[in-house]
């Protein structure tokens, strides 16, 4: 068995510490003006760095041929989660959606377990029965069970991320075979019934109307989206340096989540984030090799869409950032504040660094959606 890749295993090293350096620099002045602690938000992080290293060496060493039989438990308890979400009562809400559970004093998304739990399950599925996945039938009733684990997650109210997860879900059923014409369908019918939800909650519908706005009028951009402009802008070549940040003064509303990589760009500059966006491409041709080389269907299926699944988030959350998408909420994986999202993102790298340590060399399929013979 090989060593797991070391290029994806460093790329992802430097970009979770590098995460706790400007976590830590963008949240320490509103952690100490309203909690009277400047650390109070790098603890937090730090545990959960812990935790997500902790799951990424398990899954690192457990074979992961051995998940096949966890989809559907998995599936099953993300959906329990993302119901309980929805009982009134039991979730107190947060900025009007109800998208965690409370748990020893930290908060659980349903939402990136059900990601998490939805990748092994179709993997295993797609890799199992074969050709049922390119007939109308086979297709229908996966995306049945992707539909459905993306509206709860939608009704928490949380679009971006249900979105987010019919997509991914969507494209392992590609790996898995499924004809390009069944998924144009499909996009051709949800298009105007997703257009249509997206402006169904006025929050949302005012963040379409400030993006095509700002396309129309640039210098009417929406207050976030200016903020984040004005903080890369403002970093330059080499930046202002860490910890001296003008934009996480309270100008920028989200310094340290979904806008912590404008932080990135003020104080570590262009030299900054163009070193953290060759690091994701660096995880994305790893993962997208090691999906290509594994020893099986499912490790092809199942790395494929691991790798998917991060290089999507973070494409998504620059884009936002640089004004190019509308605000989302959607977080940049490794870099942004949050638990669940970095605990199980930690997690996936862990299970591509296991298929990794079992890919053959010698399988040189021609192209990213021809899978390996499997070998069972």
């Amino acid at each position: 068995m090989r060593l797991p890749d070391p290029a994806l295993l460093i790329s992802v090293t430097i970009l979770v510490f590098t995460s706790l350096v400007i976590i830590y620099s963008a949240s320490s002045t509103r952690a100490n003006d309203l909690l009277g602690d400047s650390s109070f938000y790098l603890y937090r992080q730090l545990a959960r760095v812990l935790i997500g290293l902790a799951g990424l060496i398990l899954f690192s060493r457990i074979k992961y041929q051995r998940l096949r039989f966890l989809g559907t438990p998995l599936l099953v308890l993300s959906i329990v989660g993302l119901l309980a979400l929805l009982i009134p009562g039991l979730v107190e809400p947060v900025k009007g959606a109800r998208r965690a559970i409370s748990l020893a004093g930290h908060s659980f998304q349903p939402a990136e377990f059900a990601k998490f739990a939805l990748i092994i399950f179709l993997a295993h599925s797609v890799s199992r029965e074969g050709n049922d996945i390119r007939s109308w039938p086979g297709y229908l009733r996966r995306l049945f069970i992707i539909c459905g684990i993306s509206a709860l997650v939608i009704l928490q109210p949380d679009f971006s991320t249900g979105l987010m997860i019919a997509v991914i879900g969507i494209f392992v059923l590609f790996l898995g075979g499924t004809k390009l014409g069944y998924i144009m369908l499909t996009g051709i019918v949800a298009l105007p019934a997703a257009y249509k939800i997206a402006l169904s909650e006025p929050y949302r519908a005012e963040r379409v109307n400030s993006y095509i706005t700002g396309i129309l009028h640039p210098e009417q951009v929406g207050h976030q989206v200016n903020q984040s402009l004005i903080g890369l802008g403002d970093g330059g070549l080499f930046g202002l340096g860490i910890g001296m940040s003008h934009q996480k003064q309270f100008f920028l509303p989200e310094p340290f989540t979904d806008f912590v990589f404008s932080i990135l760009g003020e104080e570590l500059g262009f030299i900054g984030t163009a070193a953290t966006v060759l690091l994701f491409i660096i995880i994305a041709v790893r993962g997208y090799k090691i999906a290509r080389s594994a020893p099986d269907d499912f490790g092809f299926a199942l790395g494929g869409g691991i790798t998917f699944a991060l290089v999507a988030y973070a494409l998504v959350n620059l884009m936002v950032v640089t004004g190019l998408l509308p605000v989302s909420g959607l977080p940049l994986p490794f870099l942004t504040y949050g638990g669940s999202s970095l605990i199980f993102t930690m997690m996936m790298v862990g299970i591509l660094l296991n298929i990794s340590r079992q890919s053959e060399e010698d399988l040189k399929p021609n192209s990213f959606v021809e899978k390996p013979r499997a070998k069972n």
